[in-house]
Protein backbone atom coordinates (compact mmCIF):
# COMPACT_ATOMS: atom_id res chain seq x y z
CA UNK A 1 0.00 0.00 0.00
CA UNK A 2 1.32 3.50 -1.05
CA UNK A 3 0.86 6.49 1.58
CA UNK A 4 0.43 9.64 0.07
CA UNK A 5 2.21 12.65 0.70
CA UNK A 6 1.19 15.31 2.94
CA UNK A 7 2.26 19.28 2.77
CA UNK A 8 1.95 21.38 5.09
CA UNK A 9 1.04 25.12 5.62
CA UNK A 10 1.26 26.72 8.94
CA UNK A 11 -1.18 29.57 9.91
CA UNK A 12 1.03 30.71 12.68
CA UNK A 13 3.72 31.70 10.08
CA UNK A 14 0.77 34.17 8.41
CA UNK A 15 -2.17 36.61 9.24
CA UNK A 16 -2.67 38.01 5.92
CA UNK A 17 -3.66 36.83 2.47
CA UNK A 18 -0.27 37.83 1.24
CA UNK A 19 1.53 35.78 4.09
CA UNK A 20 -0.62 32.94 2.81
CA UNK A 21 0.52 33.18 -0.61
CA UNK A 22 4.00 33.28 0.83
CA UNK A 23 2.91 29.76 2.92
CA UNK A 24 1.28 28.14 0.11
CA UNK A 25 4.47 28.64 -1.88
CA UNK A 26 6.87 27.39 0.88
CA UNK A 27 4.43 24.97 2.08
CA UNK A 28 3.61 23.36 -1.61
CA UNK A 29 4.24 24.84 -4.54
CA UNK A 30 7.94 24.85 -3.89
CA UNK A 31 7.64 20.96 -4.13
CA UNK A 32 5.91 21.02 -7.62
CA UNK A 33 8.06 24.09 -9.26
CA UNK A 34 5.95 27.15 -9.41
CA UNK A 35 5.77 30.54 -7.92
CA UNK A 36 1.99 31.26 -7.23
CA UNK A 37 1.08 34.49 -7.22
CA UNK A 38 -2.32 34.95 -5.62
CA UNK A 39 -4.48 34.73 -8.38
CA UNK A 40 -7.18 32.24 -7.72
CA UNK A 41 -7.32 30.20 -10.77
CA UNK A 42 -4.18 29.81 -10.39
CA UNK A 43 -4.33 28.49 -7.47
CA UNK A 44 -6.83 25.97 -8.09
CA UNK A 45 -4.51 25.25 -11.03
CA UNK A 46 -1.84 24.00 -8.56
CA UNK A 47 -3.75 22.34 -6.64
CA UNK A 48 -3.85 19.65 -9.13
CA UNK A 49 -0.30 19.93 -10.29
CA UNK A 50 0.79 16.62 -8.21
CA UNK A 51 1.00 13.32 -10.09
CA UNK A 52 -0.95 11.62 -7.37
CA UNK A 53 -3.19 12.16 -5.10
CA UNK A 54 -2.20 14.00 -1.37
CA UNK A 55 -3.16 15.53 1.31
CA UNK A 56 -2.89 19.02 2.31
CA UNK A 57 -2.42 19.86 6.25
CA UNK A 58 -3.81 23.13 7.05
CA UNK A 59 -2.02 23.63 10.82
CA UNK A 60 -3.09 26.25 13.31
CA UNK A 61 -6.32 26.67 10.71
CA UNK A 62 -7.98 28.54 13.17
CA UNK A 63 -6.12 31.21 13.62
CA UNK A 64 -6.47 31.26 9.54
CA UNK A 65 -9.85 31.04 9.73
CA UNK A 66 -9.42 34.57 12.07
CA UNK A 67 -6.74 36.19 9.71
CA UNK A 68 -8.47 35.59 6.48
CA UNK A 69 -11.94 36.56 7.84
CA UNK A 70 -14.26 39.58 6.57
CA UNK A 71 -11.45 41.93 6.66
CA UNK A 72 -9.04 39.95 4.49
CA UNK A 73 -11.89 39.48 2.13
CA UNK A 74 -13.05 43.13 1.89
CA UNK A 75 -9.12 44.08 1.47
CA UNK A 76 -9.02 41.79 -1.35
CA UNK A 77 -12.28 42.46 -2.82
CA UNK A 78 -11.12 45.99 -2.90
CA UNK A 79 -7.92 45.57 -4.57
CA UNK A 80 -8.90 43.43 -7.37
CA UNK A 81 -12.33 45.61 -8.03
CA UNK A 82 -10.02 48.08 -10.31
CA UNK A 83 -8.52 45.10 -11.87
CA UNK A 84 -11.99 43.25 -12.92
CA UNK A 85 -13.97 43.10 -16.35
CA UNK A 86 -16.38 45.91 -15.74
CA UNK A 87 -18.70 43.63 -16.63
CA UNK A 88 -18.38 41.78 -13.46
CA UNK A 89 -17.54 44.98 -10.85
CA UNK A 90 -21.14 45.18 -10.13
CA UNK A 91 -21.11 42.14 -8.51
CA UNK A 92 -17.25 42.44 -6.79
CA UNK A 93 -19.18 45.41 -5.60
CA UNK A 94 -21.90 43.72 -3.96
CA UNK A 95 -19.70 41.54 -2.41
CA UNK A 96 -17.97 43.67 -1.19
CA UNK A 97 -20.10 45.08 0.24
CA UNK A 98 -21.54 41.98 2.06
CA UNK A 99 -17.43 41.56 3.35
CA UNK A 100 -18.15 44.55 5.12
CA UNK A 101 -21.28 43.73 6.69
CA UNK A 102 -19.49 40.50 7.61
CA UNK A 103 -22.23 38.34 5.42
CA UNK A 104 -21.76 35.75 2.82
CA UNK A 105 -17.92 34.13 2.40
CA UNK A 106 -14.90 35.00 3.86
CA UNK A 107 -11.60 34.60 2.43
CA UNK A 108 -10.49 31.40 4.30
CA UNK A 109 -13.78 30.17 3.09
CA UNK A 110 -12.89 30.79 -0.59
CA UNK A 111 -9.70 29.25 0.01
CA UNK A 112 -11.04 25.79 1.82
CA UNK A 113 -13.86 25.82 -1.11
CA UNK A 114 -11.55 25.79 -3.75
CA UNK A 115 -9.38 23.05 -2.10
CA UNK A 116 -12.26 20.76 -1.30
CA UNK A 117 -13.70 21.44 -5.22
CA UNK A 118 -10.09 19.33 -6.30
CA UNK A 119 -11.02 16.69 -4.57
CA UNK A 120 -10.05 14.10 -6.38
CA UNK A 121 -6.14 15.18 -6.05
CA UNK A 122 -6.38 16.58 -2.49
CA UNK A 123 -7.72 15.88 0.77
CA UNK A 124 -7.66 19.28 2.73
CA UNK A 125 -6.91 18.60 6.96
CA UNK A 126 -7.68 21.96 8.84
CA UNK A 127 -5.82 21.22 11.65
CA UNK A 128 -6.68 23.79 14.25
CA UNK A 129 -3.92 23.48 17.06
CA UNK A 130 -1.26 21.91 15.46
CA UNK A 131 -2.41 17.98 15.55
CA UNK A 132 -4.57 15.53 13.37
CA UNK A 133 -7.47 15.77 15.76
CA UNK A 134 -9.24 18.67 13.51
CA UNK A 135 -9.43 16.23 10.42
CA UNK A 136 -12.13 17.61 8.02
CA UNK A 137 -13.09 16.63 4.18
CA UNK A 138 -15.64 17.20 1.73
Amino acid sequence: MTRQKVFEIDGASFNDFAGFIDEFNRGYVAHVDGDWKGNLDAFNDYLCWHEERYFLRWRNSNKSQSDLGYAAMANWLKNNITQCHPSNRLSVEKRLKAAQEHQGPTLFDWLVEIIQENQEWVELILDSHGSLAGKQSK
